[in-house]
């Protein structure tokens, strides 16, 4: 797996081996960052159910100022902080061993904000829904941010329970779907 664009172009990635994983295939990472365009250029961005980073790395390559990675399994941090040092980026992200949904009150109670989160879940277990079902997600989002989630065609996600997001793309490869709301706050 390498990095498409940006900086860090042409480097490959260290990812974990077995199945527990699945990473985004180039093109399905190619066009999402196409659809995200300039919004990516000094973001926040989180990295949730982040693997081996590649989606956070690719954000850091294509300039976003800092990418926080969330994944509850410690070998993946270990593969992303290994990812950062190999393209000198620690200095930009940082990556936890924690769960996404515990990750997200911790921040909203520090009053975190991001411009992009970036989640890419197992496919059909439910976790696409449960992520975009969140109430505490609005809480670190700031104005105009970008919500992605990655997630089997098979998966229907639900009308948002926040009236705040809206839909602004969706897009089909092979079985991935690359789902893209857009967050206004109120007021």
């Amino acid at each position: 797996m390498r990095v498409i664009s940006g900086d860090s172009r042409g480097g490959i990635l260290e990812t974990i081996s077995g199945r527990k994983t699945r990473p985004t295939l180039g093109m399905v990472k190619e066009a999402l960052f196409s659809m995200l365009g300039d919004k990516v250029v000094e973001a926040e961005a989180l990295d949730l159910f982040a693997g081996s980073g590649s989606l956070g790395i690719e954000a850091l390559s294509r300039g976003a100022k800092n990418v926080v990675f969330i994944d509850n399994n410690p070998k993946c941090v270990r593969i992303i902080r290994k990812n950062l040092d190999k393209f000198c980026l620690n200095l930009k992200g940082s990556a936890y061993v924690r769960d996404v949904y515990k990750a997200i009150n911790h921040f909203a109670n520090q009053n975190r904000k991001f411009d992009i989160v970036l989640t890419d879940p197992p496919y059909n277990t439910g976790e696409a829904e449960k992520i975009i079902k969140n109430p505490h997600l609005k809480n670190i989002l700031n104005s105009k941010a970008v919500l992605v989630i990655e997630h089997s065609k098979r998966t229907t996600l639900p009308c948002p329970n926040i009236k705040e997001f809206r839909s602004i793309k969706s897009r089909r490869y092979g079985d991935t779907t690359l789902s893209i709301y857009e967050f206004k706050q109120k007021g």
